[in-house]
Protein backbone atom coordinates (compact mmCIF):
# COMPACT_ATOMS: atom_id res chain seq x y z
CA UNK A 1 0.00 0.00 0.00
CA UNK A 2 2.85 2.46 1.26
CA UNK A 3 5.02 1.90 -2.01
CA UNK A 4 2.25 2.31 -4.79
CA UNK A 5 0.63 5.20 -3.11
CA UNK A 6 4.26 6.90 -3.45
CA UNK A 7 5.10 5.10 -7.17
CA UNK A 8 7.54 2.72 -6.21
CA UNK A 9 6.01 -0.51 -6.84
CA UNK A 10 5.61 0.47 -10.27
CA UNK A 11 8.72 2.03 -10.88
CA UNK A 12 9.84 0.04 -13.90
CA UNK A 13 6.65 0.48 -15.93
CA UNK A 14 5.78 3.50 -18.41
CA UNK A 15 2.48 5.56 -18.66
CA UNK A 16 1.11 4.29 -15.73
CA UNK A 17 -1.55 6.54 -14.05
CA UNK A 18 -1.32 7.45 -10.64
CA UNK A 19 2.84 8.11 -10.47
CA UNK A 20 4.62 11.14 -11.37
CA UNK A 21 3.27 14.79 -10.07
CA UNK A 22 0.69 14.59 -7.85
CA UNK A 23 -0.40 11.48 -9.02
CA UNK A 24 -1.77 12.77 -12.97
CA UNK A 25 -0.42 12.70 -16.25
CA UNK A 26 1.30 15.09 -18.26
CA UNK A 27 -2.23 17.02 -19.52
CA UNK A 28 -3.43 17.28 -16.56
CA UNK A 29 -0.22 18.73 -15.35
CA UNK A 30 -0.54 21.72 -18.36
CA UNK A 31 -4.04 21.86 -17.08
CA UNK A 32 -3.51 22.77 -13.78
CA UNK A 33 -0.42 24.98 -14.94
CA UNK A 34 -2.89 26.69 -17.11
CA UNK A 35 -5.24 26.94 -15.02
CA UNK A 36 -2.16 28.43 -12.15
CA UNK A 37 -1.45 30.93 -14.42
CA UNK A 38 -5.09 31.84 -15.38
CA UNK A 39 -5.77 32.49 -11.93
CA UNK A 40 -2.61 34.66 -11.21
CA UNK A 41 -3.83 36.95 -14.16
CA UNK A 42 -6.91 37.55 -12.77
CA UNK A 43 -5.71 38.73 -9.03
CA UNK A 44 -3.06 40.87 -11.54
CA UNK A 45 -5.99 42.30 -13.05
CA UNK A 46 -8.23 42.86 -10.14
CA UNK A 47 -5.65 44.75 -8.49
CA UNK A 48 -4.87 47.00 -11.36
CA UNK A 49 -8.49 47.65 -11.77
CA UNK A 50 -8.89 48.55 -8.15
CA UNK A 51 -5.37 50.71 -7.52
CA UNK A 52 -6.99 53.06 -11.12
CA UNK A 53 -10.39 53.25 -9.88
CA UNK A 54 -8.88 54.50 -6.25
CA UNK A 55 -7.08 57.24 -8.02
CA UNK A 56 -10.03 57.70 -9.94
CA UNK A 57 -11.86 58.48 -6.97
CA UNK A 58 -9.23 60.49 -5.15
CA UNK A 59 -9.02 62.48 -8.41
CA UNK A 60 -13.11 63.13 -8.04
CA UNK A 61 -12.65 63.74 -4.27
CA UNK A 62 -10.10 66.77 -4.61
CA UNK A 63 -12.10 67.75 -7.81
CA UNK A 64 -15.00 68.10 -5.14
CA UNK A 65 -13.08 69.80 -2.57
CA UNK A 66 -11.27 72.60 -4.54
CA UNK A 67 -14.79 73.76 -5.70
CA UNK A 68 -16.07 73.93 -2.43
CA UNK A 69 -12.68 75.86 -1.82
CA UNK A 70 -13.53 78.07 -5.11
CA UNK A 71 -17.73 78.53 -3.87
CA UNK A 72 -16.91 79.69 -0.54
CA UNK A 73 -18.34 76.68 1.62
CA UNK A 74 -14.71 75.95 3.22
CA UNK A 75 -12.11 77.99 4.66
CA UNK A 76 -9.07 78.18 4.01
CA UNK A 77 -7.58 76.03 7.20
CA UNK A 78 -10.46 73.52 6.44
CA UNK A 79 -9.54 73.38 2.79
CA UNK A 80 -5.56 72.38 3.49
CA UNK A 81 -6.50 69.80 6.47
CA UNK A 82 -8.68 68.08 3.80
CA UNK A 83 -6.30 68.28 1.73
CA UNK A 84 -3.73 66.72 3.17
CA UNK A 85 -6.00 63.90 4.53
CA UNK A 86 -7.14 63.05 0.75
CA UNK A 87 -3.19 63.25 -0.41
Amino acid sequence: MYGSYYGFGNMGRIGIRGCGWFGVDWWSRGMMIGLLLIGITIIVLLAVHLTRRKRSDSHEAMSILKKRYADGEIDRETYERMKKDLS
